[in-house]
């Protein structure tokens, strides 16, 4: 059965990447969010950087520094309850800094791995060389956090290092130079908007999913601050739900767990009590399904619940024919 849903039409809060060079005032330009009318309490996550705790002397900003220990497990773990938090009349914005301090994180720790095998061929620094299915393993962590931050219904900012770097030809160095995010390949795609800051003080827009502020190509910027782009994104008008058709493979016997089941059920809860309509249910469901989470306490009874509430149970209700694998091996539904 085909299902469909009527678009909104309304703008949701965008996933926006501040990236620039090393000094060029990226975290300030995001903590400066924070004054902003249109959002709530600022939860601030740092990875790989100084606390930012001067900052708070910015007249109107106002965060909370989300403390954490340094792994991956326990970033992982940060973001989802920044996302859990309760709300206020206004949502609550999320920074994460810096994107390419995790891609490094994950990296390293895959090296850890190879390097524990010690198969292949090393490279010039003394590792082994990572192999295929360690390069998927990184790049499911990485989704983990991004699929996330994806669940928060309100703003998020991200950071990542943007550094010239030499073009290419035929695997040598042609002399040309181009601006380079600094992380997993796939962060410019999966975030809606890009802010590139090459210099301090100067901005360029190279990237926004809107049809309020079209672009035909990067453009300067003048004045540019988070909330100025917010208002002329038509936020400060109203807000729709974020919608995203999540793809996820199905994954087993990873030698490092990626997510546990108890963060993803409390996530996937939060946003059932979060949705205001049927097809947003449809959508937590289909998501719920493929991290194989859907028969998980308390799960199904709340995804019944608000179904009943907004006067739409399912159609059809879907039960695993078998245990599902739940993010560790051996923990099944």
């Amino acid at each position: 059965m085909l299902t469909t849903r009527k678009p909104t039409g309304r703008p949701s809060w965008p996933i926006l990447l501040l990236a620039g060079r090393e000094g060029a005032g990226k975290t300030f330009a995001a903590l400066s969010a924070s004054a902003s009318p249109l959002v709530g309490r600022t939860l601030y996550i740092g990875i790989g950087e100084d606390d930012p705790d001067e900052y708070s002397n910015i007249p109107d900003v106002d965060f909370d520094i989300v403390v954490h220990d340094g792994t991956y497990p326990g970033i992982l773990a940060a973001i989802t309850a920044a996302v859990q938090e309760p709300v206020g009349e206004n949502p609550n914005l999320i920074v994460v800094d810096s994107m390419s301090r995790l891609w490094n994180l994950i990296q390293d720790n895959v090296q850890a791995i190879a390097n524990k095998r010690a198969k292949g061929r090393r490279s010039p620094n003394g590792d082994f060389t990572i192999s295929m299915d360690l390069w998927n393993l990184a790049a499911d962590q990485w989704n983990d956090v991004m699929n996330a931050l994806r669940l928060h219904q309100g703003p998020v900012i991200l950071t990542a290092r943007l550094d010239p770097v030499s073009v290419m030809e035929n695997g040598q160095p042609t002399g040309a130079k181009e601006w380079k995010v600094q992380a997993h390949k796939s962060l410019v795609f999966d975030a809606a908007g890009v802010i590139e800051m090459r210099e301090r003080g100067q901005y360029l827009v190279s990237k926004l999913k809107s049809i309020r502020v079209m672009l035909e190509a990067a453009r300067p910027y003048p004045g540019f601050t988070v909330h100025k782009l917010w208002n002329d994104l038509g936020l400060g008008d109203g807000v729709g739900e974020r919608h995203h058709a999540t793809v996820n493979a199905d994954k087993s016997g990873a030698e490092v767990p990626t997510a546990s089941a108890k963060d993803h059920v409390a996530a996937a809860v939060k946003a059932i009590n979060a949705a205001q309509t049927a097809e947003k249910l449809d959508e937590i469901e289909t998501h719920a399904r493929k991290l194989g989470i859907n028969g998980v306490d308390p799960f199904p009874d709340t995804l019944k619940a608000k179904r009943e509430e907004l006067g739409k149970p399912a159609a059809d209700a879907w039960a695993p024919s078998e245990p599902l694998v739940i993010a560790d091996p051996g923990v099944t539904a």
